[in-house]
């Protein structure tokens, strides 16, 4: 089997993937989400939950996905004649590593690419929250808990979510929704 079409079958599995769980891996797997968790748990005395322009840099994961994979898809199919793959030195992971220990997970709000690809799957993937309607109270537990900074009960499988099920576990009311055979979604 020659490379290309073992390119296609990683390529077809891993859309696979995102279809079946969306964004699961980054809450649950993924290992540079696990060590932002430990560099944030450094203590400092400043963490930052959220600021003034932390909606509008969640964007810059989807420009990095395109430059990273959607121009370099297009330079395969021959759609684009050059283009050349911009390489994130040492310097900058050096950078995030120290804003880790301020800004809860920022790589994953800000910069990483697959994360932003399976996103654009999480309101319709296979797995997803689903919550009792009535049932929250909105008390802001989870909200205060979300490493994503999201607001489970208004956002419900936001593109933002990573699928931790921290909001699941905490939630005092047990609001989420349990399947046919009694087994809970999330």
């Amino acid at each position: 089997m020659n490379t290309g079409m073992l390119k296609y079958i990683g390529l077809g599995a891993l859309l696979l993937w995102f279809v079946i769980a969306g964004r699961l891996f980054c809450g649950r797997a993924c290992p540079l989400g696990f060590i932002q968790e430990l560099l944030y748990k450094i203590p400092f005395w400043v963490k930052i939950k959220t600021f003034k322009f932390d909606r509008p840099l969640r964007v810059l994961k989807y420009a990095h996905f395109v430059y990273n994979f959607v121009l370099p898809a297009l330079v395969v199919l021959g759609f684009l004649k050059a283009f050349e793959a911009h390489e994130m030195g040492t310097p900058f992971y050096i950078v995030l590593a120290v804003i880790a220990v301020i800004i809860r997970r920022p790589f994953c709000k800000y910069v990483c690419a697959i994360g932003a690809a399976s996103s654009l799957f999480n309101k319709f993937s296979w797995y997803r929250y689903k919550m009792i309607d009535g049932q929250c109270v909105k008390c802001g537990i989870c909200t205060k808990k979300c490493p994503m900074n999201i607001i489970p009960y208004t956002m419900k499988n936001s593109p933002e979510c990573i699928r931790c099920g921290i909001c699941k576990r905490i939630c005092p009311k047990k609001a989420f929704a349990k399947n046919k055979e009694g087994a809970e979604y999330a």
